[in-house]
């Protein structure tokens, strides 16, 4: 697997393309941050409003609770940010943009994206807190689950399984391809975040350029 072929090819993949990358995204996001405010304010507020002569700890958590609507709009946000990478995905295979991939994701892929959500971010948070290298290996063996379920009739627990037959032998070359991407998000900042409009497509389409890659490796 060469990982600079694939980077140099979604530089060149995006060229010409910034803007309908991250429309999507950004409508995503916007909504996502207004409804937060809109349904979390409370918490936001007993953050704000904290006395500091006054503070206690107990009372603060005892102010500051989960509201069921925010955690459902932060899984509803999760499967449409999985959907938008079929519109990605669909992109890169075609070089067209259809916003319809989007709806037609959410449409007949919803559930299973919310299990593969689930699933594995509950077994790779118990990974990662009890054990930390086994939650990191799991994570990188799921990796391409999101990805195989909107690519795929596949069921979540089958996604799970496919992504990990496909990284046997490639998680240490995925983890050192993320890792790549470090030194740009680290300049980002210094941009005023202005690297991140150019950053976050590249990353976005290198990524399933990847899973595509992976996919014919494992085809041979």
């Amino acid at each position: 697997m060469n990982r600079v072929e694939i980077k140099q090819a979604a530089k060149a993949k995006i060229k010409g393309n910034i803007w309908n990358l991250l429309w999507p995204l950004l409508v995503i996001w916007v909504l996502q941050s207004v409804l937060n405010r809109i349904f979390g304010g409370a918490q936001t507020n007993a953050l704000l409003n904290v006395d500091l002569n006054n503070f206690d700890i107990n009372t603060l958590f005892e102010n500051i609770k989960v509201s069921p609507i925010v955690t459902l709009i932060t899984f509803i946000f999760a499967i449409i940010e999985v959907c938008y990478l079929k519109y990605v995905l669909n992109f890169i295979r075609t070089g067209n943009f259809e916003f319809k991939d989007i709806l037609n994701c959410l449409k007949e892929k919803w559930l299973n994206i919310l299990l593969v959500t689930l699933i594995s971010r509950v077994l790779i948070s118990i990974g990662i807190a009890f054990f930390i290298i086994p939650g990191i290996i799991l994570a990188l063996g799921w990796s391409m689950a999101s990805v195989v379920v909107i690519d795929s009739d596949l069921s979540a627990i089958d996604a799970l399984k496919k992504s990990w037959n496909m990284m046997k032998g490639y998680k240490w070359n995925y983890l050192i391809f993320i890792l790549s991407f470090l030194g740009w998000a680290l300049l980002a900042p210094f941009t005023l975040g202005l690297l991140f409009i150019w950053l976050i497509p590249y990353i976005t389409v290198a990524e399933l350029m990847y899973y595509e890659k992976l996919k014919e490796v494992k085809k041979d």
